[in-house]
């Protein structure tokens, strides 16, 4: 009996190996023979487009070529509209679905793949920009229907809010919108921006948003998805998966831009040789730093080359504008243009730009409120340069011209009242101030040009390239744009046993960083002690250097300690506030004895040099690490809310808080004392002058919260009078 059951068993076993086996075959056989279709939106971008030959091109043709390849399956790409598809993918129709938009909801109801790669959500216009998502209040938005991209943008930022909101059918339905002004914006993910046939401004407002792209599929592919998420995990990890998104990228762009047998035939005989310039920027179509030239000519030169392949001859040039006017470049990478002047823009290629020159004049000269103002003044250039012409032209000989080989000249005739102005583009004499701290605490801007010159590129209509290099420059300003970093790579997928020993690794990383922490709590207390020690110290020295009183110092920590809680900062920035106040005016120790102690007012060199105690403070400063709340209040006490004061000139909110924070108390409590020069003012009548001080010396919001609680200053300087 057991032996007649054991046969039956084994019978049925084989029964069940050859059933199994020949299930397998039936489904490999299917696999192999029966295609499944992979339903894709019909739009031009870098994941699908067509060729001129109409041949399927992009991301998705090439993954789909590839893992039909490796798997054996028969995947074939189907573009269809994106209403269909969106109605194929909510009733879970047969077949795989590409560049779906991942989120939670679909998630829970379909089948998904791992992620293939991320998208940014960005926002085009004909000429606007948003920063943030609370700018889009006043404006009228348009999203793509059948489309999730409003879908997470909601999800992630509940709150925002749009003037008006408008679905409509296409990207190319939205672009067109768009152009005819009926609406301001159009927010979809970065691959649905990739347009070159018109100019648009890309926004990026929401920096926190990516959206995942994957491969959908209906419940009777579930095997496809397995082994179609292996595919996409050794393609990351390999480093193919990046490989092939660049690619795609770059065709896809290399697509936009076609080429005529006209303009191959020139570009085989001929080397194209534009004419940039050397020691003048021109941005944002080109500047120059100590890592080379940037901007947007720059970056179209590469594309040439990269894209193209075309062979370019740059020549950068001193002097580029007088050069411009006498040499005839068919092709002006950098082009200047009277804005009232309708006949260059004939040859333009691409969008201009206002172009400005700016005003420098030293810290305690006045502002140019008029542009007239600058007659009869020495006006420094350099030699060449835009701004000599301009200066030329508008005002001849009613200013004296002063012209320097370079910027160095320029501002060395300024420090040596040579001249009274200078006259130079901004980047130009940012890039060289910026290394130059005792420059930066001198000079200031005082005023612009008028707006009435534009800069563009621009390519003479009858050269064989206009239409080209046009097309070229509308994809190189995009392919700018639409840059931006890789995506991480994806993580396989774990096993059991990989996260049992991820887990007792993490247990490890957390009994050490929890060792870490009591041994970093225990520097950082060592740290405040030793910080403490350096201050009284430098207080000291200070004291003995300079007239003021510790009573005075403790009184203006104590001010500030005051108005950082009123403001309710956070607890370790009030203690630092309050605990630096009392260097602000360490850098008094490097001023001379003689203009220190006088008696009588100082003359203006004197007073120069009074000045720089707040550079030369905080220069001392630097070397003990006290962090940067104690560099501000060093460096920057002496600004004031209107742009007035010194060392930088800075405006506003430009000036570090907790520094006008102490330029407040530091005022209030030396108008209370007595000194050499002024006698002591009542709490009423210090009140009332830092009151008129809103504004223009002052916070407006600090002396709002002054008012509110003055009574308290006044209760700080009677508890520690000297």
């Amino acid at each position: 009996m057991k032996l007649a059951c054991q046969a039956a068993l084994n019978i049925l076993g084989l029964f069940s190996f050859l059933f199994a086996f020949a299930a397998a075959g039936f489904v490999h056989a299917a696999t192999a023979e029966n295609t499944v279709p992979v339903w894709l939106y019909d739009a031009q971008s870098f994941e699908f487009w067509r060729d001129d030959k109409g041949q399927y091109q992009g991301l998705y043709p090439e993954l789909v070529k590839k893992f039909n390849k490796e798997s054996g399956y028969q995947l074939r790409i189907t573009p269809i509209d994106g209403e269909t598809i969106s109605q194929q993918f909510k009733s879970n129709h047969h077949g795989v679905y590409a560049g779906v938009i991942r989120t939670e909801e679909r998630a829970r109801t379909h089948v998904l793949s791992t992620r293939l790669f991320d998208n940014e959500v960005v926002a085009a216009s004909l000429n606007q920009r948003v920063f943030k998502p609370e700018d889009f209040s006043t404006s009228r938005v348009l999203f793509r229907a059948n489309d999730a991209t409003l879908e997470r943008v909601k999800q992630s930022y509940p709150n925002l809010k749009f003037r008006q909101l408008s679905m409509v059918s296409s990207s190319e339905e939205a672009f067109r919108l768009l152009s005819d002004n009926q609406a301001d914006f159009y927010i979809n993910d970065a691959s649905e921006m990739e347009t070159t046939t018109r100019y648009y401004q890309l926004s990026r407002p929401f920096p926190a948003l990516r959206i995942a792209s994957v491969f959908g599929f209906s419940p009777d592919l579930v095997g496809l998805r397995d082994r179609l998420n292996q595919f996409i995990s050794d393609a990351w990890r390999s480093g193919e998966m990046q490989q092939w998104l660049d690619e795609s990228h770059r065709q896809y762009l290399l697509s936009r831009v076609t080429v005529t047998d006209e303009e191959r035939a020139w570009l085989q005989n001929n080397r194209l040789t534009p004419w940039l310039p050397k020691n003048e920027n021109f941005a944002p179509l080109i500047w120059s730093d100590q890592q080379g030239h940037h901007g947007s000519a720059v970056n179209m030169i590469n594309d040439m080359r990269e894209l193209l392949h075309i062979n370019v001859d740059v020549h950068y040039v001193d002097n580029y504008f007088a050069e411009l006017r006498r040499q005839n470049w068919p092709v002006k990478l950098v082009e200047v243009v009277n804005a009232r002047d309708p006949s260059p823009t004939e040859g333009m290629i691409g969008p201009t730009q206002a172009w400005n020159n700016v005003y420098y004049n030293r810290i305690e000269q006045p502002f140019l409120w008029d542009e007239e103002q600058i007659l009869h003044q020495r006006i420094g250039v350099i030699q060449g340069s835009f701004s000599q012409f301009y200066l030329q032209q508008h005002y001849g000989n009613d200013i004296k011209l002063v012209s320097y080989p370079n910027v160095d000249g320029l501002i060395a005739g300024l420090e040596n009242d040579q001249i009274d102005y200078i006259l130079g583009d901004l980047s130009t004499m940012e890039t060289s101030l910026r290394g130059n701290e005792l420059f930066r605490g001198v000079l200031k801007v005082a005023g612009i040009t008028r707006p009435e010159f534009r800069v563009g590129p621009w390519v003479d209509t009858q050269h064989p390239l206009h239409n080209l290099l046009s097309r070229l420059h509308r994809l190189s300003d995009y392919r700018t744009q639409l840059e931006r970093s890789d995506p991480a790579p994806a993580f396989p997928e774990l096993t059991r046993n990989t996260l049992k020993i991820i887990s007792v690794l993490l247990l490890i990383t957390v009994v050490f960083s929890l060792c870490l922490l009591v041994m970093m709590w225990r520097h950082m207390k060592q740290n405040r002690i030793v910080n403490r020690n350096i201050v009284q110290a430098l207080e000291k020295v200070n004291r003995a250097h300079d007239d003021e009183t510790g009573s005075h110092i403790q009184r203006v920590a104590k001010y500030c300690g005051f108005l950082a809680r009123a403001l309710q900062l956070p607890r370790r920035t009030v203690r630092n506030i309050e605990n630096f106040a009392s260097l602000y005016d360490v850098g008094k120790i490097a001023v001379p004895e003689r203009i220190l102690r006088k008696q009588g007012p100082l003359t203006p060199e004197e007073f120069a040099e009074m000045k720089q105690h707040t550079v030369k403070g905080w220069r001392i400063i630097q070397g003990l690490a006290l962090g940067p709340i104690a560099e501000n209040m060093i460096h920057f006490h002496h600004e004031k809310w209107d742009g007035s004061g010194y060392p930088e000139g800075l405006r506003g909110e430009q000036i570090p808080l907790e520094a006008r924070i102490l330029a407040l108390a530091d005022v209030y409590d030396a108008l209370r004392q007595k000194r050499i020069y002024k006698p002591s003012y009542s709490h009423l009548q210090a009140s009332q002058m830092i009151a008129e001080g809103a504004g223009r010396h002052f916070d407006p919001q600090l002396v709002a919260l002054f008012r509110l609680h003055h009574e308290k200053f006044a209760r700080i300087y009677e508890s520690l009078a000297d």
